[in-house]
């Protein structure tokens, strides 16, 4: 009897506070303040030309600071290499060939262009956090960041500036700041241009090189430089270090010359689709974590929703990367990521090329098909050959056909939406943006 009592007094001193700590942690949990939440994505940014990505130069010591207390993704990877399908595929967690945008703004001699929008029917990231109760805002100086392509969905205050210096976008923040800081959550993003052509050389941060190549480059770290700036300014002005969850990626990197060409929307090797991504938590939350697996900025609306609570959605394609956060990785091994360009060709009998990338562990295929017999495989280690200089598809036939197979097995049987798309006249004004962006058909 004494041996059964002791028992029951035991159970009761173990399970009574455990309950507690239980009910106190759920209450809390409950009871957490809901962060604003904020989205910069920057446009036209590599990973490698950052300090914490690897690169030799100090272009962004306020981000590099931000990096050194928030989730660093080593292995992100943009769903496209242009801007408009490629944010439009942060914003609703579906890949191009999904939500239909495949192509943005080009600038053409009929004055003309066709566009494809966002569907209606699909929730983008700011539609979902409306309906959480978050007011919602953004200001962009990319063209392609537009009404016209459904970019404004859910917005409750949105502004398109023309391409000219981050400064004036800043300064119109400013005068949203007190509302928004009156308001008891907001979602507010943030599309910066300035890494894109056509570059400045932005003092103090540009020194002139003698080699033309090389003083492209110091433009193109000075611009990163400038806007990293321009974030730290907000940063400080809107108090993002207390109740915040601040994203910052980019929707694609740029090619510099690596391979004869300078820009994107080109191809889909690494410095086109390789991006930054971090992920920096509200106050106690915060962490410094790098996590090596391969991600996709598309698993931004998944992860913010679980963060938040937020039922997922039945289609996205991204994956929820709290788990990976938190170290519990339940994200299958064997997760295949995608990306895909449609190219329009200046010239030839086939006006479209499009471009199939498939990235797995260390490995990535792309396969390029101009027609049904005019095609090209290729098939690289990125541990061992970083740059793709190599082509090693003659040697990893099965591999490689495996990886591709991947792609087309998903994209014939994953949610497609009806593209919507719409023809738009394109004024003076607007085909001098958008040749000055290098936009051209």
């Amino acid at each position: 009897m004494i041996l059964k009592k002791n028992y029951w007094i035991l159970l009761c001193v173990v399970i009574v506070p455990v309950t507690a700590a239980l009910f106190f942690l759920q209450n809390c949990k409950k009871n957490r303040v809901e962060p604003n939440v904020v989205l910069i994505v920057l446009d036209t940014l590599r990973a490698d030309h950052l300090p914490f990505y690897g690169y030799k130069k100090e272009t962004a010591p306020f981000l590099t600071k931000i990096a050194s207390q928030s989730i660093v993704f080593d292995n992100a990877f943009a769903a496209s290499s242009w801007t408009a399908p490629s944010t439009a595929s942060i914003f609703t967690s579906l890949y191009p060939f999904q939500h239909g945008v495949t192509a943005g703004y080009l600038a053409s001699k009929f004055h003309r262009t066709r566009l494809n929008r966002i569907p209606a029917k699909i929730k983008t990231i700011t539609e979902v956090l409306k309906e959480k109760g978050y007011k919602t805002y953004g200001a962009a100086d990319n063209i392609n960041i537009c009404e016209k392509i459904g970019f404004t969905q859910g917005f409750d205050r949105f502004k398109r500036f023309p391409y000219e210096d981050e400064s004036k976008m800043n300064r119109h923040l400013e005068k949203w700041s007190l509302e928004m800081k009156a308001q008891k959550k907001y979602f507010l993003y943030i599309h910066y241009n300035d890494c894109h052509t056509p570059l400045h050389k932005r003092p103090p941060f540009y020194r002139e090189q003698a080699d033309h190549l090389a003083d492209l480059i110091a433009q193109y770290d000075s611009e990163i430089h400038h806007v990293d700036a321009k974030i730290k300014e907000m940063y400080e002005l809107f108090g993002w270090e207390e109740n915040t969850l601040l994203i910052i990626t980019a929707d694609h990197g740029e090619e510099l010359k690596e391979r004869g060409r300078w820009g994107h929307g080109s191809t889909l090797y690494s410095e086109v689709i390789r991006v930054p991504f971090l992920i920096y938590f509200p106050g106690k939350e915060r962490r410094h974590k790098r996590i090596r697996e391969n991600v996709g900025n598309i698993d931004i609306l998944p992860t913010v929703r679980n963060y938040l609570g937020i039922k997922s959605g039945e289609t996205e394609a991204g994956v929820n990367l709290m788990p990976l956060i938190k170290g519990k990785n339940n994200t299958p091994g064997d997760r295949y990521i995608f990306s895909h360009l449609l190219k329009q060709k200046r010239k030839g009998k086939s006006k479209k090329v499009i471009h199939r990338a498939t990235i797995f562990k260390e490995w990535k295929s792309i396969y390029r098909e101009q027609s049904r017999d005019s095609y090209k495989r290729e098939f690289y280690n990125l541990l061992t050959d970083p740059g793709e200089k190599v082509n090693a598809f003659m040697e990893n036939k099965s591999l490689a056909s495996r990886l591709f197979i991947k792609f087309i097995s998903f994209e014939k049987k994953c949610k497609k939406f009806k593209q919507e798309t719409e023809d738009v006249k394109l004024g003076k004004k607007k085909m001098e943006e958008l040749k000055s962006l290098g936009y051209v058909k």
